[in-house]
């Protein structure tokens, strides 16, 4: 039975063929099960992908690389998150980078300025949120392993700009590239990988014309997800923008505390909202939540509580733990 892939399938798996490293490897064939169509024909071909991929990541294991933000990128997935800025051309998601954080990326006003991904690191309070800038995506163009990165991220900052008539065409791109690999853009949290977390800055608010095309991005975007209209010029905006990650994200902060001592309040564990005692314990060491009896809980009070492993934990607990 003919499996009738398309011409963008074609191109992915020209791509995998291309690949040098095994992490490169890898995201190609993501993309290419991701825009294998689905039916009869294709299955034997399905199967044929999934078992390289098998092989493939017990390849990368045995090497001890990490997908995602491995050797190939240049750096690590750090912080107690991780969030990417996606967006079309000269849309500012630099300037954004620079603004929040201590990264120095390369700026230009013309297109295509960014030609790698570049991290930086937002700081709240004390901790620290990864804010990850990629090269522009367009309709001829999926920058090489974007599609994992999103993928492996907490969450997305699409990033329009205000200050152009070619916004609505040009965010319609963007999700048509990721929409063709059968990523959605959302804004509330799925278990699933393909459905992304997202928010979107509305940039260049300071500019001719900005409020204008704002309206015309609340059409468009109704009540998919947040918009944050703001300009990457504005102090006062952009001081906003850590706090707004860190309640979004739903970050919490744990502090540890040992038996008959003060806790440690400077570097916290993180986890997210709905996490547990339990989570906390498998930070800390691999041995500890099997080992755990009980733990001292401090939440807003000089009167601890007695909790298990299975406790939901709160933004500034502290935590005595008892093996």
């Amino acid at each position: 039975m003919p499996t009738n892939v398309g011409p963008e399938y074609k191109k992915a798996e020209e791509a995998f063929r291309a690949a040098k490293t095994i992490d490169e490897k890898i995201t190609r064939l993501e993309d290419m099960i991701a825009l294998l169509p689905k039916h009869k024909g294709t299955d034997h071909l399905y199967a044929d992908l999934k078992r390289r991929m098998s092989k493939l990541q017990k390849q990368q294991e045995s090497t001890g690389q990490k997908s995602g933000g491995g050797p190939t990128l240049g750096f690590e997935k750090e912080g107690a998150a991780q969030v990417i800025l996606v967006g079309a051309p000269n849309s500012g998601k630099s300037s954004i980078l620079k603004a929040l954080t201590n990264a120095t990326p390369d700026i230009g006003e013309y297109p295509f300025s960014t030609h790698a991904m570049q991290p930086g690191m937002v700081q709240y309070e004390d901790i620290q949120i990864q804010l990850v800038d990629t090269p522009p995506v367009t309709p001829e163009y999926m920058p090489t392993h974007l599609l994992s990165v999103v993928r492996g991220a907490e969450a997305v900052l699409l990033v329009a700009d205000l200050s152009t008539d070619c916004m609505l065409d040009d965010l319609e791109a963007v999700f048509q590239a990721f929409e063709l690999r059968h990523v959605t853009f959302v804004g509330q949290p799925r278990e699933d990988r393909d459905r992304i977390r997202s928010r979107m800055i509305a940039n260049k608010l300071d500019l001719p014309g900005a409020e204008a095309r704002l309206e015309l991005l609340r059409e468009m975007i109704g009540d998919r997800f947040q918009i944050l209209p703001l300009s990457s010029k504005d102090p006062e905006a952009i001081g906003r923008l850590p706090r707004v990650l860190f309640e979004w994200l739903g970050i919490v902060r744990v502090y540890s505390k040992a038996p008959g001592k003060k806790p440690e309040l400077e570097k916290p564990y993180t986890v997210f909202a709905g996490q547990t005692v339990g989570d906390i314990c498998s930070l800390i060491h691999k041995d500890f939540l099997q080992n755990l009896r009980f733990a001292r809980m401090w939440r807003g009070s000089d009167k601890p509580l007695t909790v298990s492993k299975h406790e939901a934990v709160q933004d500034r607990d502290i935590l005595e733990l008892h093996l």
